[in-house]
């Protein structure tokens, strides 16, 4: 898409994503803990734990899904829709912040 558009639409469309995807994990409790070009690095359960956040994090990622086909139709100029893929591991962790001190 980059070679597509020129650089403000690109950094406009890559906002828009951006803010599509944190408002739907805001919303179900989750924790957007880094940027990565066009991914996310996402929590849930950091800060604040909850009894279902495995479920929650199932349910962001299709609402982010969703999410996406909506900004698509809002961008309807760009000639390539933009696709989006999820990855989810759960399990027991521990995260805290170690200072080396």
């Amino acid at each position: 898409m980059s070679e597509q558009l020129d650089p403000e639409e690109m950094a406009r469309f890559l906002t828009a994503y951006r803010l599509a995807c944190a408002d739907v994990v805001e919303r179900y409790g989750g924790f957007v803990a880094n940027y990565m070009g066009d991914g996310l690095l996402v929590y849930f359960g950091y800060p604040h734990a909850h009894e279902d956040d495995a479920q929650r994090a199932i349910r962001a990622g299709l609402s982010v899904i969703e999410a996406i086909k909506n900004l698509n139709k809002d961008f309807g100029t760009v000639t390539q829709e933009l696709n989006v893929r999820l990855g989810v591991n759960t399990g027991l962790v521990v995260a805290a912040d170690i200072d080396a001190g």
